[in-house]
């Protein structure tokens, strides 16, 4: 289990009113947003990656979540980003969310990315260079 400070990359975002369920808690599918979210703020302030312009485009898979601790609205997240594996068409993101005080995650994932035109959807490409290049540094 990877502690907040293994991550090089991290972003702060903040839960919504609405992200609460019945049960007082953010619900299941608010962790798999966020951590869309997050890997795709990444390519697009970090890579300059345009995914309303770009040719082509990421698409997801694959995806997981451990839960390990809940959140809840109003509570701020610290998102940790890294990669388990870079291949030539594809990434295997490493996320974690931890709340802004504690070390462990709340919750732990691996969301995959697979790139391809986006014409078809379903012709794999080479990942962009600038992209990997950054992928690399996380």
């Amino acid at each position: 289990m990877k502690r907040k400070k293994d991550y090089f990359y991290t972003q702060e975002v903040d839960t919504r009113f609405g992200d609460n369920d019945i049960f007082g808690h953010l619900n299941n599918v608010i962790y798999y947003s966020l951590f869309d979210s997050v890997i795709n703020r990444f390519l697009i302030k970090k890579c300059k990656y345009d995914p309303l312009s770009s040719n082509i485009i990421a698409i997801s898979p694959e995806t997981r979540c451990k839960f390990r601790k809940s959140f809840k609205y109003p509570d701020t997240i610290i998102a940790g980003l890294s990669t388990f594996k870079i291949g030539k068409t594809s990434v295997i993101y490493d996320i974690s969310l931890f709340s802004k005080k504690g070390q462990l995650p709340h919750a732990e994932g691996y969301f995959v990315h697979v790139f391809v035109k986006r014409k078809n959807m379903q012709e794999k490409v080479s990942i962009p260079k600038k992209v990997k290049f950054e992928l690399l540094r996380i």
